[in-house]
């Protein structure tokens, strides 16, 4: 089986609106050209954030499991996600584009969060997957497996206090430290057993690029040595709150990652594709919060999204429906509901998912 995105030669159509978009904004506002480049002085957060993270780490050292855990969920992963903003940026060359400086500021990210070159991945996968087919679900990595989705879903038509059962079980094992590496081990199978569905989509549909072996050795060195300095120098206790912060912003508890995600790739309007929030997140969060605007002009640094915003009000005026924390609870409630709403969700692909196709 073929599907319609997968025969559709260029970007998609979500991708070729945000460039409509950047040209009526430009045709219109010629001088918002001039806002695109780099922001050197991105690099001043490196040390602000690896004191704020390993500055709290110091102070939970000596509190124990709960005090650790609180700090975690509460502070330790809005930490982690300012962090983890800043991949965003260099992604895109807009900290640095000479090599030799990239790599600097990237390997001074990687010692605060520890990825062990994940944020090299996400890099490749972002440049080449995201932003050229946003909204394609055959070749945005963004998307959630078709299979899994519609798994769950089956459980949910059938049997709604399993399903609940399996919602309350995935909570647990995501608040815990690493739980979500857990819940990927354990949920699949579960899901399986009870739905009687494959867990994984057949169709191979990632088509961007990846770091090679040598690139992602730097990265997970750097990352070895952060976690080990931050055991012998501040303790067990330290090290817990950092790998915990870490587990919450990457699971189902990441309210401000995932709720992002959710409140701003809603799905099929094709006219505003993508939605901003606007509002105080944004200072913590290095202005990802114009996302229809970065959708648009890949090239402008967070420093100068919001004068592009009000040089082109007309273009960019698509707003999140609701906050991060909303979109979260609204996904929790619906037993973690589709996170897009596209085309393939609505279409029976149960032979895709049979593994018939």
């Amino acid at each position: 089986m073929t599907t319609e995105s997968t025969s559709r030669p260029g970007i998609s159509p979500q991708s070729r609106r945000h460039n409509d978009m950047r040209r009526e904004a430009l045709r219109a506002h010629p001088e918002l050209a001039e806002l695109s480049g780099t922001e050197p002085r991105t690099a001043l957060a490196l040390p602000v954030l690896l004191a704020a993270q390993w500055g709290i780490a110091w102070l939970v050292s000596d509190g124990g499991f709960l005090l650790v855990g609180l700090t975690a969920f509460f502070i330790g992963q809005i930490v982690y996600h300012s962090a983890a903003s800043l991949i965003h940026e260099t992604c895109h060359k807009m900290v640095f584009r000479g090599p030799r400086a990239k790599l600097g500021f990237d390997l001074g990210l990687e010692f605060i969060l520890t990825s062990y070159g994940k944020q090299l991945i996400y890099q490749h996968q972002h440049i080449t997957s995201h932003h050229p087919f946003v909204g394609d679900y055959e070749r945005d990595y963004e998307h959630e497996d078709i299979c899994a989705l519609q798994a769950r879903q089956h459980v949910r038509r059938t049997h709604p206090s399993l399903q609940r059962l399996l919602t309350i079980l995935t909570l647990i094992l995501h608040v815990l430290p690493l739980g979500f590496m857990l819940g990927d081990a354990i949920l699949p199978r579960l899901y399986a057993k009870a739905s009687g569905r494959p867990q994984r989509d057949p169709v191979e549909r990632f088509t961007g690029t990846s770091p090679t072996n040598k690139e992602m050795r730097p990265f997970i060195v750097t990352s070895m040595l952060s976690n080990l300095l931050m055991l012998v120098l501040l303790g067990p206790w330290a090290l817990l709150y950092h790998v915990w912060s870490l587990s919450i912003f990457l699971g189902k508890f990441g309210i401000s990652n995932l709720g992002q995600s959710l409140s701003e790739h809603p799905g099929m309007d094709m006219e505003n594709p993508t939605r901003s929030t606007y509002g105080w997140i944004n200072r913590v969060l290095f202005n990802t919060g114009y996302h229809n605007e970065h959708h648009s002009f890949p090239n402008v640094p967070w420093t100068r999204l919001p004068d592009l915003h009000q040089g082109a009000p007309e273009v960019f005026h698509a707003t999140a429906e609701k906050s991060y924390l909303g979109c979260w609870w609204d996904h929790v409630k619906g037993d973690f509901a589709a996170s897009r709403d596209l085309e393939i969700h609505r279409t029976d692909q149960s032979e895709r998912c049979d593994g018939t196709i």
